[in-house]
This record gives structure tokens, sequence and C-alpha cells, in this order.
């Protein structure tokens, strides 16, 4: 590990629960400014004593810690959520291997577990849960309690941001959409700088996502609703350019795009003198322009979807030409 203890630290960290304590709490502790950061300057570990119970209880604690460490700065609106080494969901593996440790292990080290279990589950986004397991730290004498109680406080403002939107109109509801992202905007703000920063991208984003959701679903009962999804959609393409998302949201707006060329000769159709080529030519070349897109960025897995996509539009499109153009 490399890490030293200050002199006047060297009482506080003597055997090996304290190893573990310092070792896991140099990354629980990651965010700037963090208070326990004023005190924990690392030390260094001795060999694990071959058959020593206790050694063997903390190696395992340092293993699943040191797993989740490594996921710990990762910014998981612009990339997708870290996997282990068996290719698991890093969060999810971590809480699978705490409640493996605790039934091995029943009583250790309950403040770190408690504590690494709440930052599993934030990056779930999971926060009533965090919130649970940061107030059992926060309710110790343990060093990690005031860290503990900071992020369940902020975290009771996530969760409150996620409850349920009720309206009883299609506009009310739209406004209370509106309102509800305006609110992830300035807590994002209010948080920016810190590793609660991507939650709050995230969560915003989920919003705009769920405007575009709730238009495509009552675009029909909606005044000027198709033209309400369109205008939907570009703003989640403006405002989400650094997504992970961002090529999904251009497939799916292609998608939507062909689905009107559809539409429109469903209800005109080709061999009628209702079809106009140019009106049909405008919505499937749109849907063509964003599938092109996505299909010639190279490293995303979006691209042979759309690659896909783009040759079923352009044989759609030489069918229709055959019987009305």
């Amino acid at each position: 590990m490399g890490f030293r203890a200050a002199p006047a630290m060297t009482h506080q960290i003597t055997g090996s629960r304290g190893i573990v304590v310092l070792f896991c709490l140099s990354w629980l502790a990651i965010a700037p400014g963090c208070a326990v950061r004023r005190w924990v300057t690392g030390t260094t570990v001795p060999p694990a004593e071959s058959g020593n119970p206790q050694y063997k209880t903390e190696e395992e604690l340092l293993t699943i810690v040191a797993a989740l460490q490594r996921a710990a700065d990762t910014n998981t609106y612009r990339f997708p959520i870290p996997k282990d080494v068996t290719g698991a969901n890093i969060y999810k593996a971590t809480l699978a291997r705490l409640r493996d440790y605790e039934s091995k292990h029943p009583g250790a080290y309950p403040e770190l577990v408690a504590f690494t279990r709440a930052r599993a589950y934030e990056g779930l986004h999971e926060y009533e849960q965090a919130i649970a397991h940061y107030h059992i730290v926060s309710q110790t004498s343990h060093r990690l309690r005031d860290e503990a109680a900071k992020a369940a406080a902020l975290l009771a403002r996530f969760h409150a941001l996620r409850q349920p939107l009720r309206a009883e109109t299609l506009p009310a509801y739209l406004q209370a959409l509106d309102a509800r992202v305006a609110d992830w905007h300035a807590l994002r703000q209010e948080v920016a700088g810190t590793r609660y920063e991507p939650l709050a991208r995230e969560q915003e984003e989920r919003c705009d996502q769920q405007k575009v959701a709730f238009l495509l679903v009552n675009r029909h009962h909606l005044e000027d609703g198709t033209n309400k999804v369109i205008a939907a959609y570009q703003h989640l393409l403006s405002k989400h350019r650094e997504s992970k998302h961002f090529y999904r949201y251009q497939i799916e707006f292609g998608d939507f795009y062909f689905t009107l060329a559809q539409e429109y000769v469903a209800r005109n159709g080709p061999d009628t003198l209702e079809f106009h080529p140019d009106t049909f030519l405008q919505l499937s070349r749109a849907a063509l322009q964003l599938y092109a897109r996505v299909a010639q960025v190279d490293g995303v897995m979006e691209k042979l979807e759309a690659k896909g996509k783009l040759e079923a539009l352009k044989a759609y499109m030489a069918q229709v030409g055959r019987t009305g153009m």
C-alpha cells in the first residue's frame, strides 16, 4: 500500500483493525474537502499472517472495497456503469459481496460495511436504501459519522425529487415535469464539482427522457403533439450531447421519423392523388440522416443497429417509390 502514518496518529492505527479502517477510509472519503481526509494519512500494511482468521476477515473486506474503489471516479452520466472482473455491474456486485461477507463474518466492521453499502446504493440511484445505511453510520461514534450524516441529508433531497408526479390533465403533467427538470438542474448546479454531480445530471436527463416518452404516448391527444415530440427530441439531443445515451437518442429520434413516414403512407396510399412524394421524402430523409450519423461513428455499440435500420429504411423507401413516385 505504501502509506505511512504521521507520528501523532500512530496510537490510532496500531493493530490490524486500524489498518482496515485507514485503508477503507482513504478511498471512502474521496469527496473534495471531506472531513475524514484531515486525519487519514495512511499506514504500511504488514504481510498477512497465514492462518490468522482476523487477517482473512480484513483481507476479504479490503478486496470488496478495492473493487468498488476502481469505479469511484467514473462519471456515470458520460460513461456506462463500470464492471467488475466478472463483467457484472460493480454496484450490484458490491452489494452481493457484502451480503456474503456478513454471512461469513457477522458483526465485523459494521460501520465500514454500512458505509460501503450506502455508496453502492448511491451508484444505483437507490437513495432510500443509501440513506438508511448512512444513518446507521451517522448514529455511531465512528469517524465517518459526519460524512455519513451529510450524505444522508443530501440524498434525502435526491429522494424527494424522485417521487411520482401527479396532475389532473396532460398539460398540467407537462408543466409539473418541466418544473421537476428545473429542480434537478438547480440541484445539479449546487453539487457541481462533487461526486454527486453525475448522479444529478443522470436524474435530470431521465426527466427529459420521461418528457419525450410522455409526448410520444400522448401526441394524438395534445395540440400539435407531433411537433412537440420533435421539439422534445431536439432538446434532448442538444442538452445531453455528453451523455452515454446520446447515440441511442439519435436512433430513437430516427425511429420516430420512420414511424411518421409509415403513418403518412398508411393515410395517403402511394397510388392515390393524396400522396405527395415530397412530404414522404422529407420525413424519410430526416430518419436517414439520424441513422447515418450513428452508423458512421466507430467504437459505439449502436453503430451496427443504426446500419441495420438505415438499410431497412432505404428498402422501405424504394418499395414506396415503386408504387407512388
